[in-house]
């Protein structure tokens, strides 16, 4: 890397430390003050609540962050007359925005990985914790189809990835087979590890004869995903990216619109991605010095766009999410205009 890259990025690591911790800050500071009287007494669970609302907030100040420190940099540079400078001894405007443009990209990237870790719950551990006073918030009364099987699940802790009160109902022809009874289970190695188990079996002609027996253990319910269940279950609550994959493969096996859940992938996968494009759709038309330009403008301009161009984007998001629209028109599609706008501007300003 060179000198000048060096330098750009120094000032650009300062700035979106300084703009990222002060909105992160400011939105947990805020929601503290509005929230506080509403969490429970105890200490550990306060600081719990803290960290997750810091971490939920990354989602929303990451991305402005990224884009408001590349403006300031570029702004310094401007007024300073350096920009100019580096274009008069032959830099090309790529070799500017080189260095910003990797490191930006390179933390949405690993922000994406994040989505298939427990950040992704950092919400809704907070607000279990604001509204009942635990990390986890257990589901009762479940009752989902699975093939050609009924499941119902007394109580369900996604987060331990135990239940306790499980039926099996399995159906054949639209006749009753197979009843299966546990106290108690838990998930692991993609399977369900039943334990003090009833089997009872309806054979015969009519379902006449009925066997009963008992097992200690009992394994069941391949690919039943227990974040997965309470997610389609409740209607709500995130999942990791390879969850949900694992959920798009098992509604679809179901015959079920997956559109939510698919609208929870691209905006985990795709929406990141709005920060290195519009980046560049920025960066090119800038000026190269301030001698007969409002800096001021051009400036709040530029902020007022970002502002504004993430604000669509995120509400088309979230009604994609919502299920009102599809997640190609609310996120891919958006995100694939956006490339194509920041690939006209570059190839016209370049």
């Amino acid at each position: 890397m060179k000198l000048y890259q060096q330098l750009i990025l120094k000032n650009y690591v300062k700035s979106f430390l300084v703009i990222f911790l002060s909105l992160e800050i400011f939105f947990t500071g805020i929601d503290l003050m509005q929230n506080f009287k509403h969490l429970p007494d105890s200490a550990n669970l306060q600081i719990l609540y803290t960290t997750n609302i810091f971490l939920n907030f990354i989602n929303f100040t990451l991305p402005l962050s990224l884009l408001f420190a590349m403006v300031s940099t570029m702004m310094k540079l401007i007024k300073s007359n350096q920009l100019v400078a580096l274009y008069s001894v032959g830099t090309s405007k790529s070799d500017v925005i080189k260095p910003i443009f990797f490191l930006s990209l390179f933390i949405i990237l690993g922000y994406i990985s994040l989505q298939n870790t427990n950040f992704v719950r950092s919400a809704e551990i907070a607000d279990n914790i604001k509204k009942h006073g635990v990390v986890t918030d257990n589901t009762h009364g479940l009752f989902l189809k699975s093939d050609h099987s009924y499941i119902y699940i007394k109580e369900l802790n996604p987060i331990d990835k135990t239940a306790t009160g499980i039926k099996i109902f399995k159906i054949k022809e639209k006749d009753l087979q197979e009843i299966i009874h546990a106290k108690k289970g838990s998930f692991s190695t993609n399977r369900w590890n039943l334990k003090d188990v009833i089997d009872i079996q309806l054979i015969g002609q009519n379902n006449k004869k009925i066997v009963k027996s008992n097992h200690t253990t009992m394994s069941a319910l391949s690919g039943f995903e227990p974040h997965i269940v309470n997610s389609l279950f409740k209607g709500k609550g995130k999942l990791t990216i390879k969850e949900s994959i694992n959920a798009i493969n098992f509604l679809e096996s179901q015959s079920l619109n997956s559109d939510k859940i698919r609208a929870t992938l691209f905006y985990m996968i795709l929406f990141p991605l709005f920060v290195p494009i519009v980046m560049l759709a920025l960066f090119y038309p800038l000026p190269a010095q301030r001698r007969g330009k409002n800096l001021t403008l051009i400036n709040s301009a530029y902020i007022l766009s970002i502002l504004l161009l993430w604000g669509v984007m995120f509400s088309l998001s979230k009604i994609s999410l919502n299920g009102a629209l599809s997640p190609y028109l609310g996120i891919a599609l958006p995100i694939f205009i956006l490339f194509l706008i920041s690939l006209y501007l570059v190839c016209k300003n370049r």
